[in-house]
């Protein structure tokens, strides 16, 4: 079980077909192909953890971090839900910026989109300020909470402010604007995450699923 928000892990596993694999929480009494008893029959494959595309920001340095703005992405995301950006130090302490002002800390951020930066050719001189940087954009007049705007001046915007202001060029991320950042950077990240909450949902709904093992599956 996950400690955040006692959120059990899907579970895969094949039983007794070897082109179908059931999705799970646990492992029901009865396999739901065979109908055998599961505890005093083998299964091919035995159950493992799927690797879920969401995780702890705290455990997530020098990364972008995105959550829905209200809630969790596996209670109340939908493809209408508003997004939540914020940026991690090299500790793993979240800065982000929304109408009450700039936040520093991990509260809130134990079930969100990781997108790591250090693989983007992030050159050393950079990370040698990162942490500086950030200090001084959370305390930057700029970005105090009489000055937040929804649409114009946002989360989007201090992120994009602090890539910007740390070095980060536009060949090492789409740091123009909103826009380009979420087409070019969030999007592709999405596809796991939203199949993710499928899964899991489905799961949840009916205490498991049968999968075809042909389909685009997550990896153990």
């Amino acid at each position: 079980m996950s400690r955040q928000y006692n959120i059990p892990d899907v579970m895969c596993w094949q039983h007794c077909e070897k082109l179908t694999n059931i999705l799970c929480f646990s492992v029901p009494p009865v396999c739901p192909l065979c109908r055998q008893n599961t505890s005093t029959s083998p299964s091919r494959i035995p159950p493992y953890k799927v690797l879920s595309p969401l995780s702890r920001a705290g455990e997530s340095p020098v990364s972008l971090v995105v959550k829905p703005t209200v809630g969790t992405f596996l209670r109340d995301y939908d493809n209408s839900t508003n997004l939540h950006i914020g940026v991690t130090d090299t500790k793993g302490t979240v800065y982000d910026y929304d109408e009450d002002g700039v936040h520093v800390g991990v509260s809130g951020w134990e079930q969100c989109l990781v997108i790591s930066l250090s693989n983007r050719g992030l050159a050393p001189h950079i990370i040698q300020v990162w942490d500086a940087t950030l200090q001084h954009i959370a305390n930057s007049k700029m970005w105090t909470k009489s000055n937040y705007i929804e649409d114009r001046h946002n989360c989007f915007d201090f992120v994009i402010a602090f890539l910007r202001q740390v070095g980060f060029s536009r060949e090492n991320l789409s740091a123009g604007s909103r826009s380009a950042m979420t087409h070019d950077i969030i999007l592709p990240q999405m596809s796991k995450v939203t199949q993710y909450i499928t899964i899991y949902r489905n799961v949840e709904r009916n205490s498991y699923i049968c999968q075809d093992v042909q389909t685009k599956n997550l990896t153990r």
